[in-house]
């Protein structure tokens, strides 16, 4: 198939882009400028240039998006996440000038907010407040013009990806090497993540299986609390996990931002499970394991 990806050289990316390739799809990929990582067989386009892409595509994975726990969200920040998201989402189906069959575009687990109480499936009633869940209910909306006009639409609500070389861990792992990781605040919030391979995997699915349409919690099926994670990343690491960081610290630090740390509800795959998608890490322990053997 012919495949037209957006975030090519992002964590998710950079594992996508080679497995499609191995299973013999010709891919394009949709740059802010050309990017000599890319591969040279593999065709860029910007979204100005887009338009003089005269073939049409059979599928577009829709991975583009400014890191959203990169930097304390400010006014200005909230808006760059906005537009590297919900805009450029729009400007990708306003310059295509023929819709792809099938779009397989990326969300989050912050769709569901931040109450920790709370556990959540697929069609379960949303909450309404806080930046993560607008931003998420956007994109997911700007992804839906696209079935509008006829395509499959597939939305994967991502949760902490782990893997190697990239993403959260890389972010995590000095401070845990040096001793100080540990439970953030009393370490009962909900951790929802996913390890990389299980995301190609299920992108590798939704790309075969015709009848795969709609929203998707992508979500091991274990279910953490924060806690657990820094303890079984720290015996991952041969670390202690012992210390503490206060919550207010986080709060007081980030803003609003801190509730992706500091709260988080329960998230389950339940789509995904009753279709029979087997995860290859469902547990934390053994993509943990994993990650430090794919370094």
């Amino acid at each position: 198939m012919k495949i037209l990806v957006s975030g090519a050289t992002g964590f998710i990316g950079r594992s996508l882009i080679p497995a499609l390739q191995k299973a013999g799809h010709q891919v394009y990929a949709l740059v802010r400028k050309t990017d000599s990582r890319l591969d040279k067989s593999i065709p860029q386009f910007t979204i100005n240039t887009l338009a003089e892409l005269s073939e049409p595509m059979d599928v577009l994975i829709n991975l583009a998006g400014e890191g959203i726990a990169d930097k304390p969200w400010s006014k200005k920040r909230k808006q760059i996440l906005f537009d590297s998201r919900v805009k450029l989402t729009k400007q990708i189906q306003q310059a295509l000038k023929h819709c792809p069959k099938l779009i397989i575009s990326m969300s989050a687990v912050g769709l569901y907010g931040s109450d920790s109480n709370q556990t959540y499936h697929e069609e379960t009633t949303l909450p309404t407040d806080g930046f993560a869940h607008e931003i998420c209910q956007a994109w997911e909306e700007a992804a839906h013009d696209f079935a509008t006009h006829g395509a499959r639409l597939v939305i994967f609500r991502l949760g902490v990806v782990l893997g190697p070389n990239g993403g959260a861990l890389d972010k995590m792992r000095p401070a845990y090497l040096f001793g100080l990781g540990g439970k953030i605040g009393r370490g009962n919030q909900w951790f929802s993540w996913v390890h990389i391979d299980d995301v190609i995997k299920a992108i590798n699915q939704a790309l075969s299986d015709e009848k795969m349409q709609g929203a998707y919690n992508l979500v091991a099926p274990e279910l953490i609390q924060q806690k657990t994670f820094a303890k079984s990343f720290a015996t991952s690491l041969n670390r202690p996990a012992i210390f503490p960081l206060p919550a207010f610290i986080l709060e007081l630090t980030l803003g609003d931002m801190a509730s992706l740390l500091t709260k988080g509800p329960k998230i389950l795959p339940t789509r995904l499970t009753n279709e029979g998608f087997e995860f290859a890490y469902p547990t934390i322990d053994s993509a943990l394991i994993a990650v430090q053997n794919q370094r």
